[in-house]
C-alpha cells in the first residue's frame, strides 16, 4: 500500500486555502474589477499577497490578502467663466448673446 501524498504544490495549496474560499474570494474580486474595467474603459489591478510567518509553536502561518485596484469613472470636464463678483457662469461674459440682440433691436425700434 502507497503512502498517502500530504504535501501540496502551490496550485493546490490555493485551491485547497480555507477549502477553497481565497480562491472564490479571489474570483469574486476579478469580476467585479473586470465590470469596473468594461464600464469605464480604464485600467485596474489585482493583487494577491500571500505572506507566511513561523508562529510560536514552529507552525507556518498564511493569511493571504487579496487587493483590488478598480479604474475610477471619469466625472469629465465643465467649462465655467467667472463674473466680476467671484461666482461661476457658463455664459462667456466676451460674447455677445442673442438675447441682448434682441433686446438692443427692441430698444431701437421703441425709440
Amino acid at each position: 500500500m502507497a503512502t498517502p501524498k500530504h504535501d501540496m504544490n502551490f496550485l493546490e495549496f490555493l485551491q485547497t486555502f480555507r477549502r477553497g474560499t481565497l480562491l472564490a474570494h479571489a474570483d469574486a474580486q476579478l469580476e467585479e474589477l473586470l465590470l469596473a474595467i468594461h464600464e469605464t474603459g480604464g485600467n485596474g489591478k489585482l493583487t494577491l499577497d500571500i505572506p507566511f510567518k513561523v508562529n510560536k509553536a514552529g507552525q507556518i502561518e498564511c493569511q493571504p490578502v487579496v487587493k483590488v485596484t478598480k479604474p475610477k469613472p471619469a466625472l469629465g470636464t465643465g467649462v465655467f467663466y467667472t463674473t466680476d463678483t467671484g461666482r461661476l457662469t457658463r455664459r462667456d461674459p466676451m460674447q455677445y448673446d442673442i438675447e441682448d440682440h434682441i433686446a438692443d433691436a427692441r430698444n431701437l425700434a421703441a425709440e
